[in-house]
């Protein structure tokens, strides 16, 4: 069970979803938040109901509420990694995320999950390193 808070908080700034019909929306942490959104509010970010990849099992903006295993920061990514190698890893990560979203995944801001460390995975063996990616740690969150 999600914190009350936790789901009132997101509704202020979340993008939510309204569709009760959706075979998913038991289990979507969109539609949880969703039903958190004060009276008062005028106007919420939502998720489009008729577009046509919303709702149903395949829909794109479905978050599970079930936790999964992320990574959390790579202060010791590079540690044993050629000084030549780890700039270009750098480089392509920074290129691939943005510098603003790779120092946010750097410091363990903004969780790694399971797509982006199989994408960082590539990066790292197209640049010449197969040894295991060394995070500073993993975690069981929310992906939201």
């Amino acid at each position: 069970m999600i914190d009350q808070n936790v789901l009132e908080e997101k509704a202020r700034k979340y993008i939510v979803c309204f569709d009760g019909q959706c075979p998913l929306h038991e289990h979507c942490l969109r539609w949880q938040a969703g039903q958190h959104v004060p009276a008062t509010y005028f106007s919420v970010n939502s998720v489009n109901p008729r577009y046509a990849h919303a709702a149903g099992s395949e829909c794109i903006a479905y978050r599970s509420d079930v936790p999964q295993r992320v990574a959390v920061g790579m202060v010791h990514f590079y540690e044993a990694m050629p000084g030549a190698m780890e700039r270009t890893i750098k480089g392509r990560l920074i290129e691939r995320y943005s510098r603003v979203v790779y120092y946010r995944y750097r410091r363990g801001d903004l969780f790694i999950t399971s797509d982006v460390e199989q994408e960082i995975a590539r990066i790292c063996r197209e640049c010449g390193w197969t040894e295991p990616l060394q995070f500073d740690g993993y975690s069981e969150e929310l992906v939201w």
